[in-house]
């Protein structure tokens, strides 16, 4: 196993770069760059563009440019924003002065990881029951009503659901709150009220995260149930007279979910492009809203910084992944140590 995880390990770093090639190319495809923002700008002329584009290496070739970046990517150097706050993208920075500034992706990430880890543990807890009573209730009204809400989950857009529980739950009701993560003041609440007001502020964005892959993982258990129930061992296992309890979450369930940690590990990146949606229209400062600000203003540091730290984030699902399904199956195992 350890063979196995250095040459994973090995192997992620030409994938890392090549992915950053990638997507640095296809970004300066785009039309524009951070001075067409100025175009309205009355003040700005074509000199005071042209040192802009100077400054940020912009009128060197495009070869050149990710030189230059992946010299500082290395070093996990991101750079500083176009914006005019100039903030570090990655990490925090100290002057000389001793003022630190916070980076904008440390800022960002925590909060798109606490939503994300949320949404994940909503669709564990409600999809796994979903799943097994759809696949134990085949062809029958619980199996129907289940399939029914799935393939509703699937069909509802996002951004739309978002807008009505807005108005639904805040708006008509004033339920929930719908935007940012905290209420006004909320610094000088007790921490109890500091925390139920952070989690009232979540429910939404959450709900949203966790909608659509509720629905497939529901599919996902109910097809890998339906698979293992008509296996041979689960026809001995009842015919040694063991408790159907046993059968159904000792044997059949255990099996149905090995494949489901290779669908953990591959829905890493679908969690982080799904928060650009919901982020942005709950106003949540996480990845996702700023990756949507950025685009906007064609912030190129800022854009592939995020997209770096994604692409890191997919490679390393994709090998906890495989080793967490080596760990659970055996018959893996042999195959990965050979």
């Amino acid at each position: 196993m350890l063979k196995y995880l250095l040459k994973r390990l090995f192997w992620m770093v030409p994938l890392l770069i090549g992915i950053s090639l990638i997507s640095f190319l296809i970004i300066h495809l785009a039309p524009g760059d951070i001075t067409t923002t100025t175009d309205f700008d009355p003040k700005a002329s074509e000199e005071s563009r042209q040192k802009l584009r100077e400054l940020y290496n912009l009128d060197k070739p495009v070869i050149v440019q990710y030189g230059l970046w992946l010299q500082r990517m290395v070093k996990l150097d991101f750079g500083t924003s176009f914006a005019s706050h100039q903030r570090p993208v990655f990490w925090k920075t100290k002057d000389k002065d001793g003022n630190v500034t916070p980076g904008m992706i440390q800022e960002a990430l925590p909060i798109t990881l606490l939503i994300n880890v949320l949404s994940l543990g909503l669709i564990i807890i409600i999809a796994l029951p979903l799943g097994v009573i759809s696949a134990l209730t085949q062809n029958r009204l619980p199996d129907r009503a289940i399939t029914l809400f799935v393939f509703i989950g699937f069909a509802i857009p996002g951004f739309w659901l978002a807008l009505l529980l807005m108005y639904w739950t805040g708006v008509v009701n004033d339920w929930l709150p719908i935007s940012g993560l905290h209420s006004l003041g909320a610094e000088h609440m007790h921490w109890l009220a500091y925390a139920w007001d952070a989690l009232k502020h979540l429910a939404l964005p959450v709900l949203i995260s966790a909608l659509s892959g509720l629905a497939g993982i529901a599919l996902f258990v109910r097809n890998g149930m339906l698979d293992v129930l008509h296996q041979d061992y689960i026809t001995t296992a009842r015919a040694k007279g063991l408790p159907e309890n046993t059968v159904v979450y000792g044997h059949a369930l255990r099996n149905a979910l090995l494949p489901l940690i290779t669908i953990f590990g591959l829905a890493i990146p679908g969690l982080i492009g799904g928060s650009v949606i919901a982020e942005s229209i709950f106003a949540i400062p996480g990845m996702g809203k700023l990756f949507y600000d950025a685009v906007l203003m064609r912030d190129f540091p800022v854009i592939m910084g995020i997209l770096t730290i994604g692409s890191a984030l997919t490679l390393l699902g994709n090998l906890l992944a495989d080793l967490a399904y080596a760990w659970a199956d055996p018959r893996v195992r042999r195959g990965v140590m050979q």
